[in-house]
């Protein structure tokens, strides 16, 4: 007797999308704003308008730049691996250091 194939949907490992945002990205945008409201709250009391919200949004825009630019539609841990390999120049290779063998490895 044979058993049926059976559907588990293992391979939809999906975060979803809200308003087209990938998963966390939308937290990131999220947590932008409202450091832009606050900052733009705590500037009104002291200046004008405009320097307020003007400023006030810069949180917004550099974070909505970084979703963007770095997070949004690209591999995992793109963005890290790119600041990385700014940084230090590494991001996308192996450690200098590997030994052949992990598990025979003298330093351990």
């Amino acid at each position: 007797m044979s058993r049926g194939i059976v559907q588990t949907h293992a391979g939809d490992d999906s975060d979803g999308r809200i308003w087209g945002v990938e998963g966390v990205n939308i937290l990131f945008l999220l947590a932008g704003l409202l450091i832009s409201i606050g900052l733009t709250l705590l500037l009104s009391r002291q200046h004008s308008p405009a320097f307020s919200v003007g400023v006030g949004a810069v949180p917004l825009v550099v974070v909505t730049g970084y979703v963007f630019a770095l997070r949004q539609g690209k591999p995992k841990s793109f963005d890290t691996d790119l600041l990385e390999t700014l940084a230090s120049g590494t991001g996308w290779m192996l450690p200098a250091n590997q030994p052949r063998n992990p598990l025979s490895d003298a330093s351990a």
